[in-house]
């Protein structure tokens, strides 16, 4: 049977911009805790995960604890201008803690804003992609009505919610096959707003798995505050 390691990449690079904070939203704090402390937190917890790189801005690496404070942390990477350049470092970073091994590198890729996700979310990840080799990404149904709007006016066109999904993270697949991706999206100066998008680029098939209404990803500060309610109630609980 062939080995397999297991990686997380957390994604904890961006501004504050949408939070309208003046520092990186991942270090905003809900109940004295950092976002990306949480959810660092809650990948380490979980034994399915064997290893976590943090991907966070330059100028923020003075900001973080010691990766030793976190069990399977392994280290912080440098983020890039862009989502899919600080994925590309955070890839870079695990081929080259894998060193020689042989066997197959899972990769899980996370928006550090999603600091809540369940476990069973990632167990459900990583279990699709260990039973076929595929990319893997956890999906939500849409619950609106969605309508398409040329000029803020509305068309008279609906598009059926059986047909959507909303994306969540984590977006996984085999190191190789990422890697393979996002260099090739490099060469061709290519970017997309997510994993998933550059997996299906290259024809590379994608299975969906139920993601978690507590996968909630906190953009907003209404996010964050509805965020510091839901967790004073025990609802991200596990």
């Amino acid at each position: 049977m062939c080995e397999i390691r297991t990686y997380a990449i957390i994604l904890a690079a961006g501004s504050g911009k949408r939070m309208q904070a003046d520092q990186n939203k991942m270090l905003l704090e809900i109940d004295g805790r950092t976002l990306l402390e949480l959810c660092l937190e809650r990948f380490g917890k979980n034994t399915v995960v064997d290893h976590i790189f943090a991907v966070i801005a330059q100028e923020d690496m003075a900001y973080v604890k010691n990766a030793e404070e976190y069990h399977g942390l392994e280290g912080f990477v440098a983020g890039g201008v862009t989502r899919q350049d600080s994925v590309f470092n955070g890839l870079k970073a695990v081929e080259k803690h894998v060193g020689g091994f042989k066997g197959r590198v899972l990769v899980l890729i996370h928006d550090g804003a999603r600091c809540f996700v369940p476990s069973a979310v990632l167990e459900r990840v990583l279990s699709a992609m260990k039973s076929e080799r595929c990319g893997v990404v956890a999906t939500s149904p849409v619950t609106d009505t969605i309508r398409q709007v040329e000029a803020l006016v509305l068309k008279d066109l609906m598009v059926p919610r059986a047909e959507l999904l909303q994306m969540q993270t984590p977006q996984a697949a085999d190191l190789d096959i990422l890697l393979y991706a996002f260099e090739l999206a490099k060469k061709e100066n290519y970017q997309a707003t997510d994993d998933i998008a550059l997996l299906l680029r290259i024809g590379y098939p994608v299975r969906t798995v139920s993601g978690d209404k507590r996968n909630l990803k906190l953009t907003t500060p209404e996010d964050l505050e509805l965020a510091q309610l839901l967790y004073e109630t025990g609802y991200f609980y596990e």
